[in-house]
């Protein structure tokens, strides 16, 4: 079982190999960190966040249309 809470990228591999995995975590942790602060971040990432799940919940394969 994984010690941490983070959902890796799906380049996790990829981002080992090069090196940059820290810099995905910094800027996991700073994104984290915005989002606790109530910050004009949090507002406009948890707005888009609501938009998109808006969209997909409209999208054609999850509503049945009737033909």
């Amino acid at each position: 079982m994984a010690r941490h809470d983070y959902d890796l990228p799906a380049d996790y591999e990829k981002r080992i190999a090069e090196g940059t995995m820290s810099d995905w975590y910094t800027q996991e942790r700073a994104k984290r960190q915005a989002l606790q602060q109530e910050t004009n971040f949090e507002r406009e990432f948890l707005g888009l966040r609501d938009s998109i799940e808006r969209l997909l919940s409209a999208a054609s394969e999850t509503v049945k249309l009737k033909r």
